[in-house]
């Protein structure tokens, strides 16, 4: 046994996070019934948490959706997670987003959230190959869906797309700023940018609603702790009883959104009619980085050591923000979407998700 390692289970809260997502939006789940969802990128963070709660709208609710989950290793996630891969309602479509062969059949919702995966930049993969993936990857999907003829297409942009907030206050769909087209580590935005543009096109042509989801920070279980996630290197390091070590001052702002409540902005995003729009999904709620770690320590490792070493911040694949929370106005006025789980429980249900081994 090594005490220092861990290794992620699915807590047994888990099922109570599935249930209050499927009771804060019923309705979303009613207009979801009997749905065929093609979901790119289906077996990373996002989708892991779209499946379990899908799987969980079947059993719970008999919504009878079904999905059919791209991606490049399904033998790995079938290891991860063998009851959603043993499950009848989803199947698996082996292929890389930017080349893969097209499926048969219908679909009629479309979920585009396959992108490079976090362990991919922080091991350095260039911004040539990320602007790549993402846009190769969207043009690849659009086509896809042009022929399986869906209704609605719901692609999972970034807040990286914007560039920095023009008055210091939390970022809003229509702040006319972008990240700078000078600055190679800005291509996960410019990226992103690129791909909404995509879709905006396609759906216009082809008369889809579609959805673009900003998604800035998150939390919760299936989560990787041991890359450039700062608020995953804390609960980290406080499950180790190791100190918390934030590398700069811990002044820059962030927030987070739990997965729990993130699956019901992405299903209530999926199903939504009307133009197209953009919408920001994530929490309001800024938190230094200094605070967070005071936080994460006082809520899992009362007592342990944190320090603030005031280095200039060390980036892994995107530029450093002061300020990165989003303005969620448009998304609680159109669709009556809040960050139903407050920080302090997030962190403590990411926790519970993870055992020493």
């Amino acid at each position: 046994m090594r005490p220092n390692s861990l290794t992620m289970r699915p807590s047994r809260e888990l099922s109570q996070d599935l249930d209050a997502a499927l009771g804060r939006q019923p309705d979303v789940w009613q207009s979801l019934r009997g749905a065929s969802l093609f979901i790119s990128g289906g077996t990373g963070w996002f989708g892991r948490w779209l499946l379990e709660t899908i799987v969980h709208a079947n059993a719970r609710l008999g919504a009878g959706i079904h999905v059919l989950a791209l991606s490049r290793d399904p033998d790995a996630f079938a290891r991860r997670a063998p009851h959603l891969a043993a499950d009848p309602a989803i199947r698996f479509h082996r292929g890389d987003v930017r080349d893969f062969d097209f499926p048969s059949g219908h679909f009629s919702h479309f979920l585009h959230a396959a992108t490079t995966s976090a362990h991919e930049t922080f091991q350095g993969e260039t911004p040539l190959g990320k602007f790549d993936t993402l846009v190769t990857g969207t043009r690849r999907v659009l086509d896809f869906a042009a022929e399986a003829g869906p209704e609605h297409f719901l692609f999972t942009s970034s807040g990286a797309a914007y560039g920095t907030s023009p008055s210091g206050m939390p970022l809003r769909e229509d702040d006319p700023v972008a990240p700078d087209t000078m600055n190679p580590v800005t291509a996960l935005g410019q990226a992103k940018r690129a791909a909404e543009f995509l879709c905006a096109a396609y759906a216009q042509q082809h008369g889809w609603h579609l959805s673009v989801a900003r998604c800035f920070a998150f939390v919760g279980p299936f989560m990787p702790l041991d890359i450039h996630y700062a608020i995953g290197n804390f609960i980290q390091c406080a499950l180790r009883r190791e100190p918390i070590i934030i590398q700069g001052d811990g002044s820059p702002l962030r927030s987070y959104l739990y997965m729990g409540d993130l699956s019901v902005w992405l299903m209530a995003l999926l199903r939504r009619k009307g133009e197209s729009a953009l919408f920001n999904v994530g929490s309001d709620e800024a938190i230094s980085i200094a605070d967070l770690a005071y936080l994460v320590r006082d809520r899992l490792h009362p007592g342990g050591e944190v320090r603030i070493l005031g280095r200039s911040d060390v980036n892994v694949g995107n530029p450093a923000r002061n300020l990165y929370v989003p303005d969620i106005g448009r998304a609680r006025a159109e669709l009556g979407l809040e960050p139903w789980t407050s920080l302090a429980d997030a962190i403590q249900f990411s926790a519970d998700a993870f055992i020493s081994s």
